[in-house]
């Protein structure tokens, strides 16, 4: 049920982003594991954040919207959790960038709240991508890594969130 729930944000966020109704938009849900190493880091630009132990991500739902033009937003989200879902947003699948793996180049993050009704604040202009494992099949994938970076001011956020997927994803709507 609160999968459904999430889902439902996502493709209304989706939806109030680029436009466009929920039916123009391709929306799956899927069962995930967030990694250990999913978490949220923040510092001065000139720090070196890889020495700076983060703020950990929990996931366990990750809703994919893409839309008719072929952008694409990843909502990450702790089904039992009080905090809204983080999200990351970007270009259309590219296929040659990694011929190992289909990227996503990201331009936008969905940052999360304290209270899990909240519509995540939306910040442009990020460097990012989204790195995604598996089949051609959009409802069987078995990894996915998403990373931005964001500099506001003199301070720089950086968020990573890797997931494994557990079974199949379902489509929605």
């Amino acid at each position: 049920m609160k999968l459904k729930m999430i889902a439902l944000s996502a493709a209304l966020m989706t939806s109030a982003t680029a436009g466009l109704s929920h039916a123009e938009a391709k929306t799956y849900a899927y069962d995930v594991a967030c990694n250990t190493n999913s978490y949220s880091k923040q510092g001065e630009q000139q720090e070196d954040l890889t020495r700076q132990l983060g703020k950990p991500i929990r996931c366990d739902g990750l809703v994919i919207s893409i839309l008719d033009n072929g952008r694409t937003l990843f909502q990450f989200a702790e089904k039992k959790g009080n905090v809204s879902a983080i999200g990351f947003a970007g270009s259309e699948f590219d296929y040659d960038f990694n011929p190992n793996m289909v990227t996503v180049k990201l331009d936008s993050i969905y940052l999360p709240h304290p209270n899990s009704k909240s519509v995540p604040e939306k910040l442009s202009g990020i460097e990012g991508y989204c790195f995604i494992e598996g089949s051609a099949n959009i409802r069987k994938l078995t990894a996915l890594s998403c990373t931005a970076k964001i500099e506001i001011g003199t301070q720089r956020l950086v968020y990573t969130v890797e997931v494994r997927f557990i079974g199949v994803g379902k489509a929605i709507g």
